[in-house]
């Protein structure tokens, strides 16, 4: 199977899709009387390298010059009868196709006809919304990293979502474009593709010096763009010319210009230096050019802003009198201890080896400010050659590393505080070759080849692991381990401890475009393959949780050893791979001067990402009510399978789909015929894949992973003396591997489907004079198939109640029984005591966008201004598409999933993010001083100053209002809501001190779940 997948590949790599990178001239030749004039020979040149394309006028007057690189243009005509016409001043933007009509005047004088003038602004041909960071904006509006992917924000329809995950590479973005997914937006540089599959967002852009522009497109794209559904990006890195062109540069940043933070205890030491320089030119004039750029960045803090609070001597003396602390209890008697006195006999040695590593407290209360050293060494290098070989061949190869290394903060301070941020050693590299043949004047093939590779490596340095202080307990990575006390402080994390991530994909594309009279047709395929092997260890170092369950404060918990959870698995090594097809049709009919249809098809099969290692399961609670049990592993509980198993589908646990076929419809009409104005609209079906990062928890499952969370009280010193089985660890991963009682698992959804998105748009665009532009458009779409986990062994209320005795688990309601409460645990307890929460993908999720958006640019003599106002609304459900999947994240109700249904949000590993934004307006203007004439240092001085703005303004975000306890007795702690029992949630006269009035919601009753929506409580 797999030579026929790389045969498919390279075989049938005849074909277009991501060839974004160039764009075309077309319209129709002319004379004075506007009779059309066919057989005309159209010249355009690039002015900057002096290659030229020819293309010959149809019957019915039309010309097209399609796949033209970027840049300024000349564009020539000679024909007997008429005087010679030239137009210079275009400038071709990337993946856009400009009308430039072109009129000729008869004459039997050779007097050249010479116009000056710009492509028309107004899109007559293509039925996506789309909008163009050109040159001029990536370089002088303000960026703070300069870090190009953040001006997306500034095209219309557009919601940040929140930066990049650590096992994802720096400086990666989300964002909701049009109410699409987080995960839905495709990346291209050079017509290659450049996303990152793991966590779906950006690779590194070259930084501003070498990036030429991008365009940003959403709504109904045309068939050739496949992958994802939300919008394309597409970016040009810098090339060579005839002349030899470079810069130097520094960006200096300094913390001494900032204001002090009002918790920090004095003002932040940021100290950041961007320094680098381009160089490009010719190697041989018209025929060879290169371009080469190199930036360094350095960054360095070292802020003391954090507050934590560790034991006084007071405190390690028995004395909790005083500092806030309420009465205190003994946890083995229940017994108040008196004056919160503490006999220091009974603290826990395992404690106290702890409290000799913390630093000494500066206050009464133990309380102590610190901050993470911060010292970040960043680079990126790239090249890139372009060669024309001939008059119809040209080659093109370029290169692109990026490096990012922070040292652990613990390396510089040696404060164990410091270990709740890692260190960071990540290399991106990216490389593409393009060729492009003119096979005739009106058929021209154009081919990439590419291959991305991103190599994170997560660390932190040694400090102690459970072992080192004396806990019985098997330590997969050593001296190091997570403690959070509750009110006090807290030691390491997860993410911090040593992990490596490489993901790695190659791509092959073939762009064919034909013209045949009035129609332009394309054709094309792509494939890649993408593999990923990752190393994590977030739950193998084991993480301890005081909360003061036990006695009444976390603190005196940590020093008792009376541990309220405790998280262990073994490491996360997960081998991924996936294979992506995509073919497809397009033909852009000219039906008359003023009509165009875009008509399009694509097919683009649906085929699930494998785990190699076999890490996949699928459940049933059919299967498991049955007894039918996994030949693969002999002590799976029933209803589980694995790979391997009889039923179960290779090695991703769900069916592949070859049936889907994602039509695409415009229609665009220029009323006048003169590119002056356009109306456009078009209706189209898109399919989408989430990031590959979503089995990253779901591979942690037994026997794999076995993560167990442990719930206490219980003994520091021996965490697993009073658990059923002892310690599960190291365990084994055989025939006969152990199964954990109450496991975790997010199993596959055997008949999944992709995710579906349908979307349509009316556009009315009008250029005004020269150089300006307004448009408004109306983009709406409603997504199918969106991918959320849906609980399959919910905890369940039973007779009994709402209360547990002291260490009473059955026949009763509480926070500390769902586990006996699960569905599987009731029907059978010898197989369900090894099922705990077990949820699954599920893709029957869907949510729904409609946005209006107004935007308008005007270039004059030295300002250029640029801005649009989206007003929109999205509503749906809450999608696993842009994290990692996990349990107890699905709809607090499985039965009735509209009771979550709510305002757009998007969980990430950077946070919840609201993606439902009624009102976005963004501004941005750049203004040049004039060019004064004359020499010396006057000159010098005045001329060719810049002056630049961005404003961008957001409506606030809808909030979720959450119980923090756990009143419906099933798990689902985190995202349980309160009863709403005021009308206005809000606060009288809301402002940044009162927004949300607490006293509109109160807590259900147990057993019970709250009124109260999700995303639905508007936000300042």
């Amino acid at each position: 199977m797999r030579v026929i997948r790389l045969a498919i590949v390279f075989v049938f790599s005849t074909a277009i899709l991501w060839a974004q990178a160039t764009s075309q001239i077309q319209g129709i030749v002319q004379d004075t009387s506007g009779a059309v004039i066919p057989g005309i020979e159209v010249k355009a040149t690039q002015t900057d390298t002096g290659i030229s394309r020819m293309a010959i006028s149809s019957e019915d007057g039309r010309y097209v010059l399609p796949n033209l690189p970027i840049g300024p243009y000349r564009l020539e005509v000679s024909a007997p009868g008429f005087s010679p016409f030239v137009q210079t001043g275009i400038v071709l933007q990337v993946a856009s196709i400009p009308t430039v009509n072109i009129t000729l005047k008869p004459g039997a004088i050779p007097e050249t006809v010479q116009v000056e003038a710009n492509a028309g602004l107004v899109e007559t041909q293509t039925t996506s919304i789309g909008n163009v960071i050109e040159n001029q904006r990536i370089l002088e509006l303000p960026l703070n990293g300069r870090n190009p992917v953040e001006l997306i924000a500034i095209s219309g329809a557009t919601v940040p979502g929140g930066k990049a995950g650590t096992a994802g590479f720096p400086g990666g973005l989300n964002f909701s474009v049009a109410g699409g997914l987080l995960s839905g937006v495709t990346y291209l540089l050079d017509g290659a593709l450049h996303n990152n599959p793991f966590d779906a967002v950006n690779l590194p852009f070259p930084f501003p010096d070498a990036l030429q522009e991008f365009k940003v497109e959403t709504s109904t794209l045309t068939a050739q763009n496949g992958l994802h559904s939300g919008a394309a990006v597409s970016a040009v890195v810098k090339s060579g010319t005839n002349e030899f062109h470079g810069n130097l540069f520094e960006f200096f940043r300094n913390g001494i210009l900032n204001a002090r933070n009002a918790n920090a205890a004095r003002r932040d030491t940021l100290k950041r230096n961007q320094y680098g320089g381009t160089f490009g030119g010719p190697i041989k004039k018209d025929k060879v050019f290169f371009f080469a750029g190199y930036q360094g960045t350095k960054t360095r803090t070292d802020p003391v802003d954090r507050t934590g609070f560790v034991p006084t001597p007071r405190m390690l003396a028995g004395d909790f009198s005083g500092c806030n602390f309420p009465q205190l209890r003994d946890p083995n008697t229940g017994l108040s201890y008196a004056n919160n006195q503490v006999p220091v006999g009974s603290f826990s040695p395992q404690a106290l080896a702890i409290v000799a590593k913390l630093p000494a407290a500066a206050g009464p209360c133990g309380e102590v400010k610190f901050g993470p050293v911060t010292k970040i060494n960043e680079y990126q290098t790239l090249g890139r050659v372009d060669y024309q070989i001939s008059d119809k061949h040209s080659l093109f190869g370029r290169y692109m590393i990026s490096g990012f290394k922070q040292p652990s903060p613990y390396q510089f301070s040696g404060n164990i505080l410091d270990t709740v941020s890692g260190g960071l050693d990540d290399l991106q590299q990216s490389g593409t070759i393009g060729d492009t043949y003119l096979i005739s004047p009106t058929t021209i093939n154009n081919f990439r080849i590419a291959a991305n590779r991103v190599a994170v490596f997560r660390y932190n340095e040694d400090y102690f692991s459970g072992c080192d202080v004396g806990v019985k307990m098997h330590c997969f990575v050593p001296h190091q381990t997570v403690v959070n006390v509750t009110g006090g402080f807290n030691i390491g994390v997860g993410t911090a401890i040593e992990a490596h991530f490489i993901p790695t994909y190659y791509t092959v594309t073939d762009d064919v475009s034909m013209i045949r009279g009035s129609h332009q047709f394309g054709f094309g395929f792509t494939g890649y393959k993408y593999q990923h092997s990752q190393k994590a260890n977030v739950f193998s170092a084991a993480s301890f949780g005081f909360t003061g369950n036990a006695s009444g404060a976390g603190m005196l918990d940590f020093l008792l050893g009376k541990v309220q959870t405790m998280t262990q698995g073994t490491p996360n090594t997960t081998f991924t791979y996936k294979w992506y097809y995509g073919l497809y049709g397009q033909d852009t009919w000219k039906i008359s001067r003023h009509l165009t249809a875009n008509l399009g098809v694509r097919w683009e099969p649906f085929l699930p990402q494998g785990i190699n290692n076999g890490a996949v399961y699928n459940f049933s609670l059919d299967r498991y009510n049955k007894g039918i049990r996994s030949t693969v592993f002999k002590n799976a509980p029933a209803g589980l399978l694995y790979a391997g198993d009889p039923g179960f589908t290779g090695k991703t646990g769900v069916k592949n789909r070859y049936n889907q076929f994602a039509p695409r419809v415009g229609l665009a009409f220029d009323p006048r015929g003169d590119g002056k104005i356009s109306i456009r609209t078009s209706f189209g079906i898109s399919y989408d894949f989430p990031n590959l990062m979503l089995m990253s928890t779901a591979t942690t499952a037994p026997p794999f992973g076995n993560t167990v969370t442990l719930t206490g009280p219980f003994n520091f010193a021996d965490p697993w003396t009073t658990q059923p089985g002892g310690n599960p660890f190291p365990g084994n991963f055989g025939a006969a591997a152990p199964f954990v009682r109450f496991g975790t698992f997010v199993a596959q959804q055997p008949d999944a489907k992709a995710t579906t998105v349908y979307s349509w748009n009316l556009s009315v665009q009008r250029q005004l004079g020269r150089n300006g532009l307004i448009a408004i458009s109306y983009l709406g779409t409603e997504t199918a198939h969106l991918w959320l986990t849906t609980a399959l062994n919910p905890a369940v209320l039973v007779p009994g109640p709402l209360a547990c005795a002291a260490g009473q688990t059955a026949g009763c309601n509480s926070p500390t029984s769902f586990n006996q409460r699960r569905l599987a645990f009731l029907a059978t307890r010898d197989q369900g005591q090894y099922l705990g929460p077990v949820d699954q993908f599920d893709s029957s999720g869907t949510v729904n966008y409609n946005g209006m958006v107004i935007s308008a640019q005007k270039r004059f003599s030295h300002i250029n201004v640029n801005g649009n106002y989206t007003w929109s609304h999205c509503i749906g459900d809450v999608t696993q598409a842009s994290t990692v999947g996990g349990v107890n994240a699905g709809p607090l109700d499985p039965n009735n999933r509209r009771f979550d249904r709510g305002n757009c949000q998007t969980p990430t590993l950077d946070g919840t993010q609201a993606v439902d934004r009624r009102h976005i307006a963004n501004f941005t203007a750049v203004l040049e001083a004039p060019h004064y004439s004359g020499g010396g240092a006057l000159r010098a001085v005045t001329s060719d100053w810049r002056l630049s703005t961005s404003y961008r303004v957001l409506s606030g975000a809808y909030q979720t209002v959450t119980t923090g306890i756990d009143r419906q007795l099933t798990g689902y702690t985190a995202i349980e809501r309160p009863n709403q029992v005021l009308a206005d949630p809000l606060c009288e006269h809301p402002n940044p001190g009162c927004w949300i009035n607490l006293a509109a919601f109160q807590q259900p009753a147990l057993g019970t779940l709250g009124n109260l929506g999700r995303s639905n409580i508007r936000g300042p």
